[in-house]
């Protein structure tokens, strides 16, 4: 794998299809958060600030997004940057680790009265930080003492997440570094041993906490459909279910749902594509689902016409993250995987998502924009 000098690459216009895609989902995103948060914000703060908190996280995100796209992705994959990048995020894991325990994890952390999701930041660092290591293993990737070294980058973050009780954002991470290993020609047999472990570490940590266990007994009653077992499958799940079917074709209406009003737990986060096919009904669901596919289409369309192996890797990463993430979301929200909690990407309430969606987009444009060369 090789990089080009940055000499030799003109800035072209962003990829008007995805960028004007990840837009109309953020917009959206402002919309449907307030709208499922109205209840309770009624109730704990008298007024509902849902849409004022979610306008404030968008324009941050897009501050960033702008920011991602504007320096050259081959500045932000320097040696320099990747470490100031990785040792930021590692102290901010650290911090929230010592932090208070917040809903069974320790993802949270607060500076100057911001709360905030350090694991998020870790999204788009991990992106950069891989392909930088495996643009620098070259051929030696494919042997396990060079596989070793890009692999240790991602056992750190993804280490640091899983301490904190957060096992789905680890996840995560381990399948964006599986991506972005294949894609940069490892072994296949080394890909086959690097599954088998992770399979192994992820069923010891599951195993290891009680509601865990539950949830994934819950997960297979839900699936196999016993009616004698209907009782162990998750509140959670059995509402948002009820959502779902709640919204008919066409949905009862923006701000119309019902399972919002504290029957669907965490129903501007980790079930907000519940709301969305309640409210918008299945047509809005099918709408949400297809934006998500056109994402991924560009973001890999963008990788494919990277001009470097760098830009290639930086794209990919960016689109299996997102991707993945919104995929794991409603498969969860649908009874389609265990659940557990993972906020959609751009629509789900929450700074911290915003932002990291919003870098990761802003990753993708930035090599879309340097997607051809003087020369062509």
């Amino acid at each position: 794998m090789s990089s080009a000098p940055l000499a030799r690459y003109r800035a072209q216009a962003p990829d008007a299809i995805f960028s004007s895609v990840a837009l109309a989902l953020l917009l959206i995103g402002v919309l449907m958060s307030a709208s499922a948060r109205v209840f309770t914000e009624a109730v704990h703060g008298g007024v509902p600030r849902g849409l004022v908190n979610s306008g404030v996280h968008l324009a941050v995100g897009l501050f960033f997004l702008v920011l991602t796209v504007v320096v050259d992705y081959h500045r932000l994959a320097r040696p320099r940057a990747i470490w100031a990048m990785l040792v930021g995020v590692s102290v901010l894991l650290v911090a929230a680790l010592l932090g208070p325990e917040i809903g069974n994890t320790h993802r949270w952390l607060s500076l100057g009265g911001v709360r905030f999701q350090p694991s998020e930041l870790a999204k788009p660092v991990l992106v950069l930080a891989l392909a930088a290591a495996l643009l620098r293993t070259g051929p030696e990737l494919r042997t396990v003492q060079g596989l070793a070294r890009p692999i240790g980058i991602a056992a750190w973050l993804g280490a640091l997440v899983l301490v904190g009780k957060d096992l789905g954002t680890p996840a995560l991470l381990f399948g964006t570094t599986l991506a972005l290993v294949i894609a940069a020609g490892a072994r296949w047999r080394h890909v086959a041993a690097l599954v088998g472990a992770g399979i192994a570490l992820f069923a010891v940590f599951a195993l290891r906490e009680p509601y865990r266990v539950a949830r994934l007994a819950g997960f297979t009653s839900a699936v196999v459909f016993d009616p004698h077992r209907l009782g162990e499958i998750p509140y959670q799940l059995r509402q948002s279910i009820v959502a779902i079917g709640s919204g008919g074709p066409f949905g009862r209406g923006f701000g119309a749902s019902t399972q919002k009003a504290f029957f669907l737990p965490e129903a501007d986060n980790d079930f907000i594509f519940a709301v969305i096919c309640e409210e918008l009904g299945l047509w809005g669901g099918v709408a949400v689902v297809t934006a998500f596919m056109l994402l991924a289409w560009r973001g890999w369309l963008a990788g494919e016409r990277a001009p470097d192996d760098l830009g290639r890797l930086v794209a990919l990463g960016a689109t299996v993250l997102l991707a993945g993430q919104a995929l794991c979301h409603m498969g969860v929200v649908t009874g389609l995987l265990p659940t557990k909690g993972l906020p959609l990407p751009f629509l789900s309430t929450g700074g911290s998502s915003v932002v990291a969606s919003c870098i990761l987009v802003g990753l993708v444009l930035n090599v879309s924009v340097r997607s051809r060369r003087d020369d062509d």
